[in-house]
């Protein structure tokens, strides 16, 4: 089987050399690569054990356009005696595909190990080798090599609900409901990932557990260790913690909420105007702004774009808002809240904004910030009341 791959790949570098095509004018346009051939890194059966966490980082050896165009670079895996037919997956290369290597998360790695079938924690091989491209036309290197990897720990099967219990929670009765992760920054969170912003008793216990009745350790290392009997957890300092658990590679994090703002702005009298205040916790996950005024500036007219802004235990941002447009009504769709980083918040004068009809613009209101899933919406989302 390895000779027959190696045949194919070189079959179809072979085939590079002769590809072309025709511009509109007439001309020929020329797409032959002559492909580097050449892995470097990792070594060939080098073993690797995903629940270490490491990004490993893969280079090779570079390509050449015949006319000296721009050639990008796809690091492709398949199973361990795949031809790259149908790879499981391809990565762009560093800098959008025009760099020789690329690092990959042991995340990433694990879910391409899990779609070759590895189970949990088991060892196996993949495969990789690289496609380089110009224009339409792709070729596959002629070596390829196997990389064991060891699978990360993850819940088979994941868990559909998640809570916090304990006398360290607001509600030591009933427990905390974590909210099945939407993901952040328009990415969408991994299968069995659960979060939730909440108060934490600092010196008190609680306990993680799921729908099947399972439990978990929250180590101070960021993995997720299963138990199936009560296993306590506790955090030193009691604050506002945002807390985020992903059962597909067994990990956690967490950060403190120091405020969350409702923040307006408007563009009045050849200025921006701005107004920020800062919302009231009142308890498991809902923030409140009470008999706000809903004024921003005497001639900002209609303007009326609003987010909430939350700043992090650690000084970072978070931003709290939409990239949908208001209708003729506030659809609990548009009222849910999607988070941003700094890294994707755009324009952090304008952008992610929510808007007001016209017809309550003006109108003073009481505003709710629900991060929790008690709420139409079963996810992050809020609401006003006008009075």
């Amino acid at each position: 089987m390895n000779n027959l791959f190696r045949n194919n790949t070189i079959w179809a570098a072979m085939a590079c050399l002769f590809a072309a095509g025709c511009a509109d004018d007439g001309n020929e346009i020329n797409y032959k690569i002559i492909t580097g051939d050449k892995l470097y890194l990792p070594q060939n059966e080098k073993s690797i054990d995903l629940s270490q966490g490491n990004d490993v980082r893969f280079e090779w050896s570079p390509s050449i356009a015949e006319d000296n165009g721009f050639v990008t670079y796809e690091l492709i895996f398949d199973r361990e005696n795949g031809d790259f037919s149908q790879p499981l997956a391809a990565m762009s290369s560093q800098l959008t595909g025009s760099q020789t290597y690329l690092n990959v998360s042991a995340k990433e790695l694990n879910t391409v190990a899990r779609a070759a079938g590895l189970g949990v924690r088991e060892t196996g091989n993949i495969r990789w080798s690289v496609r380089a491209s110009k224009g339409i036309n792709g070729c596959i290197y002629a070596e390829s090599r196997l990389l064991s990897v060891t699978t990360m720990n993850s819940m088979s099967p994941l868990p559909q609900s998640l809570s916090l219990q304990g006398e360290a929670t607001e509600d030591p009765q009933n427990g905390i409901g974590m909210v099945v992760s939407a993901g952040i920054d328009n990415v969408a969170a991994t299968e069995g990932t659960f979060e939730c912003f909440t108060r934490i008793k600092g010196g008190s216990d609680f306990t993680v557990v799921d729908d099947l009745g399972r439990y978990y350790e929250l180590k101070e290392d960021g993995t997720v260790a299963y138990s199936e009997t009560p296993v306590n957890n506790r955090f030193a300092s009691e604050a506002i913690y945002w807390i985020k658990i992903d059962f597909g590679v067994m990990t956690w994090e967490s950060n403190t909420i120091s405020k969350i703002e409702y923040y307006a702005a408007a563009w009045a009298d050849n200025q921006m105007s701005t107004v920020r205040q800062t919302m009231n916790y009142a308890g498991k996950g809902v923030w409140v702004l009470s008999d706000y005024e809903n004024s921003i500036s005497d001639n900002s007219a209609n303007d009326s774009r609003h987010r909430f802004d939350a700043t992090l235990g650690d000084g970072s941002k978070l931003y709290l808002g939409t990239q949908s447009s208001l209708g003729s009504s506030y659809t609990t769709e548009y009222l849910k809240v999607n988070l941003y980083t700094s890294e994707t918040i755009g324009n952090v004068d304008w952008d992610k904004t929510y808007n007001f009809l016209t017809a309550d613009c003006g109108r003073a209101f009481d505003c709710y910030l629900y991060l929790n899933a008690d709420n139409p919406a079963g996810t992050w989302w809020h609401e006003y009341k006008f009075k």
